[in-house]
């Protein structure tokens, strides 16, 4: 078989960039569609509906994430190597087990929601449907990254979030209720275009039959992502549950208001590791470790002084942001978005360092699972002891403590794998966010004035100078490796 080719770190950019673009499509959707089902609604009626919202999104992570990841690992890594029977005949045993799973999930958690919150028929409905859409969405966004259909992801993903937007808006404008079925629109036809444009590529390429893969490594991995990406994103998602549980509806609110606004700043991040992951496993499927310890030091570089910015203007501009999102009766849950701002930021400095190893062996991919896990369970246990008395802000707390464990171990690790130096950088991009979060206490932060919005632009330039230097070396580092490359499957060789 042909030796595949190479795509260079220019391309690695390119597809960067445009999940990048698809991202903001997704997160756009979901904002638009959090704050105009707010507006209409009372807080306690849009607190059910992020509650639904995360139950299926902690359904969609308890077979399906899994299932996604090893997609986006092993059809990469088979390509990488070469191997496009291989690839294809993990992406239809994958893709078989995620659909089963997708129903089975869909239909469980219909019935679960329903007795707990005593939902209607059509909301029931709804809710089943969204998240068998949301969790097969998942699943074929991975294929289609790990087969390197990254433009035509893009696109797909671009005109069914318009078609969500617009969606929300019919559903809002006519005082209908049902506020779940723009999403699953958006999600079911983006499952259908996918899968044809799939097919369309497996018939391009032949349809490579007899391809061999070792299962018993896909399954351990598709569990082993499934247990990880539970216990962390499925953690975010849950901090609304327990809110609903233990803090007054009214307050519930506002965490599903601190999730929705938190979930802009994964953009980055998350455009990284939809690009990094299948490349660290082509690289690792064409054996260039090299490959992966330069996209992990340039990735967390990257995040460290690009995104610390964003979230000090975050967390300084809070009650601009929450008056903006759900109007002025929203101010008053700023504290809640400041506990999230700061665990969402740690959680983004993770991202290179849990794809650098998931791509890895079995014994690397381990680690952030491990770490995930524990994070999650003292999480919980913080954010449980002290919902009772502080509410929201409680759960608040449980999940920034949680996260921090859950960040903290992959980072050390690659950090002591690959000898890498951004020890520093990483340093004064927590010491600045961390500086912000202590200045947001002040009494003229709790409202939005002029006064405050000094003090944010202030605090921006103060940490635009202090990560100056890091960003420079950044530049540098980009120009050094921009031809570095990595076995992939879409470039021509």
């Amino acid at each position: 078989m042909a030796t595949p080719p190479v795509l260079g770190g220019s391309a690695i950019i390119r597809t960067g960039a445009l999940s990048m673009l698809a991202l903001v499509a997704v997160g756009a959707t979901r904002l638009v569609h959090g704050s105009l089902t707010s507006h209409a609604t009372d807080r306690a009626t849009y607190g059910l509906v992020g509650i639904m919202l995360a139950a299926s999104m902690v359904a969609s992570l308890l077979l399906p994430g899994g299932v996604s990841s090893g997609l986006s690992k092993f059809v990469a890594f088979h390509r990488g190597a070469g191997d496009l029977p291989g690839a294809w005949a993990v992406h239809r045993f994958l893709s078989r087990l995620g659909l089963m799973a997708c129903l089975v999930l869909g239909a469980a958690t219909g019935l679960v929601i329903q007795r707990i919150y005593n939902l209607g028929v059509l909301d029931t409905l709804t809710l089943a449907v969204l998240t068998a859409t949301y969790s097969l969405y998942t699943v074929d966004k991975a294929a289609m990254y790990g087969h390197g259909l990254v433009p035509q992801y893009a696109r797909i993903e671009l005109a069914t979030s318009a078609l969500a937007v617009v969606s929300t808006v019919v559903v809002i404008a006519t005082g209908e209720t049902a506020y779940l079925l723009p999403l699953c629109l958006g999600y079911g036809i983006f499952v259908g275009l996918c899968r044809h444009r799939l097919r369309a590529q497996r018939r391009r390429e032949g349809a490579p039959e007899g391809g061999r893969f070792d299962r018993r490594q896909v399954v351990m991995f598709a569990v082993l992502g499934s247990i990880g990406t539970l216990a962390s994103a499925g953690f975010l998602q849950a901090t609304q549950l327990l809110a609903g549980h233990f803090a007054d509806p009214s307050e519930v609110a506002y965490l599903v208001a601190a999730v929705a606004l938190i979930a802009p700043l994964w953009f980055l991040p998350r455009a990284l590791a939809l690009a990094l992951f299948p490349a660290m496993a082509g690289a690792q499927g064409a054996g260039d470790t090299t490959a992966v310890r330069r996209q992990v030091d340039a990735s967390t570089r990257a995040l460290a002084v690009t995104m610390a910015p964003v979230f000090v203007v975050g967390l300084l501009a809070t009650p601009l942001v929450l008056g903006v999102f759900g109007g002025d009766e929203y101010t008053a849950g700023a504290p809640v978005l400041r506990i999230m701002l700061c665990a969402a930021f740690l959680g983004t400095l993770q991202v290179p360092s849990v794809n650098a190893l998931a791509s890895g062996p079995l014994t690397q991919a381990r680690v952030p699972v491990i770490s995930a896990v524990v994070g999650c369970l003292v999480g919980l246990g913080v954010a449980v002891s002290t919902a009772g008395s502080m509410g929201a802000t409680g759960v608040g707390i449980g999940y920034l403590v949680g996260t921090a464990i859950t960040a903290t171990i992959p980072v050390v690790t690659v950090w002591w794998l690959h000898r890498l130096a951004w020890a520093a950088t990483l340093a004064r991009s927590i010491g600045v966010v961390t500086l912000a979060a202590l200045v947001a206490r002040l009494d003229v932060l709790q409202t939005w004035s002029w006064t405050a919005a000094a003090v944010t632009l202030a605090g921006l330039a103060v940490t635009v100078l202090v990560l100056n230097g890091d960003f420079r070396k950044l530049l540098g580092l980009v120009r050094a490796h921009r031809g570095s490359g990595y076995p992939s499957a879409e470039t021509p060789a």
